[in-house]
């Protein structure tokens, strides 16, 4: 009976995250802090896996339809997948993302059945040297195939490295560009550099291109459709559903960043065969691909190293710590059967779900765009403080967001994606060159 109620709550918790901003994973497990620690110890699992499971499918959703990433791997989505949306597409930028996602599910979960007698090797592989150079690829392909000038995009990709820098460091005692400032110490929050220097830019940017909200909503014949469609996207499927597997399993990098990497590199090659426009099918599938596959083998640093290598899976390691249970690697292995079945069940679950939910949008049909937006960005504004008020600090992180919108408004005639990508990459690719420098020089 616990695991049931814990499966339902886990679907509930996924759908929320999803579909609203800023209340990620890490969000939705602090506010069940309390709840988690009744649980037996695999059901603890069961609620992450399932809610992980869940929110990727709610997370294509919002970023298509509305053109809000929930998160920063839903930023490539929301390019794509809203641009479709623009023109008339905004079905089968839903079903593509959606079956593209479940397969990439089913793949990660084979991939990692397959590897598991060599696993240990392969980790064995995996040096800073070499997560460092795919990182970097990442950033030179993503400056090569943006829509700005070469010497623009490297300005805003510098830009948004500048701005993840602010802050107080506690490894180097410094602050950087804090000018004394209490509400800059902790650094520029996430979602206010999402919405105010990628969201509002691009939104800004399309509004003479629709003048009202134009749904027609999802069907199952639609689906089986895109099913057989699906085949001339093959390639795409694999190749990122690949890239965003190993993502997920390789501590220190994340399937965040590898969804990044399988984005770029499939634009960059559209581009190179003469191939891509702006809400480019290819592209859509090649993110949310990655985000899935990668949204399960995540798990397996946990489960066979011991390892958590994102901040939820590290609060569930609090957990189980806090109550004294079983926190080896024997004990998590064990689980990892339940895990699969549950993460498999949830993503079929997520997929029926999700044409469910957004067939209700049509509600909005023939609504002017432009009033849209405004509820969008009002809304965007709420949901900055909210989260800040997780951690006492809704006020400073709305001052924070309304000082960037100068910025934003200068963006609109061009393309935000190097300045919100210098923003995401700047921890990981410079902790990357920082161990290097350490260790070999």
């Amino acid at each position: 009976m616990e695991t049931a109620i814990v499966f339902i709550i886990g679907i509930v918790s996924g759908v929320l995250s999803g579909v609203l901003p800023g209340v990620g994973g890490l969000v939705v497990m602090t506010l069940a802090f309390p709840f988690l620690m009744t649980l037996d110890p695999i059901n603890i699992l069961i609620f992450y896996v399932t809610m992980v499971s869940i929110d990727q499918f709610f997370n294509g959703i919002t970023a298509i339809i509305f053109g809000i990433p929930g998160n920063s791997m839903s930023i490539p989505t929301m390019i794509e997948g809203h641009a479709m949306f623009r023109r008339g597409e905004g079905s089968t930028a839903i079903m593509f993302s959606a079956l593209g996602s479940w397969f990439a599910s089913l793949f990660g979960v084979l991939l990692i059945v397959l590897m598991l007698p060599i696993l240990w090797s392969i980790y064995g592989l995996w040096t800073t040297v070499v997560q460092a150079t795919l990182l970097s690829f990442a950033a030179f392909i993503l400056l090569v195939v943006s829509r700005n000038r070469l010497l623009g995009n490297i300005l805003l990709f510098s830009a948004g490295s500048f701005l993840a820098h602010v802050g107080y460091s506690e490894e180097r005692g410094t602050s950087f560009f804090t000018f004394d400032l209490d509400l800059l110490y902790s650094g520029i929050p996430m979602l206010p550099v999402l919405s105010v220097l990628f969201v509002l830019p691009m939104l800004l940017s399309s509004l003479k291109k629709q003048d009202t909200f134009n749904f027609p909503g999802v069907s199952f014949t639609g689906y089986l459709q895109s099913i057989k469609r699906l085949k001339k996207y093959t390639a795409t499927l694999i190749r990122s559903s690949f890239l965003g597997s190993v993502g997920g399993f390789v501590p220190g990098m994340s399937y965040g960043f590898s969804s990044v990497l399988a984005y770029v590199s499939e634009r960059w090659l559209r581009k190179k065969n003469n191939t891509y426009k702006l809400g480019d099918t290819n592209c859509l599938i090649a993110s949310e691909s990655a985000n899935n596959a990668g949204a399960f083998t995540q798990l397996v640093p946990l489960l066979f190293l011991g390892i958590p290598i994102t901040a939820s899976e590290a609060l569930i390691y609090h957990v189980l710590e806090a109550r004294n249970l079983p926190v080896s690697i024997e004990w998590f292995s064990s689980a990892f059967s339940t895990v699969v079945l549950f993460f498999l069940v949830s993503s079929t679950i997520g997929l029926l779900l999700a044409a469910r939910y957004v067939n209700l949008l049509k509600i909005l049909n023939g609504i002017k765009i432009s009033y849209v937006y405004v509820g969008i960005m009002l809304f965007l504004f709420f949901t900055i403080y909210q989260t800040g008020q997780i951690y006492y600090s809704g006020l400073e992180h709305l001052i924070i967001a309304f000082a960037l919108v100068p910025l934003g408004l200068l963006l609109v005639k061009k393309d935000p994606t190097p300045l919100v990508f210098g923003f995401i990459l700047h921890g990981p690719l410079f902790d990357s060159y920082e161990r290097i420098l350490a260790l070999y020089l």
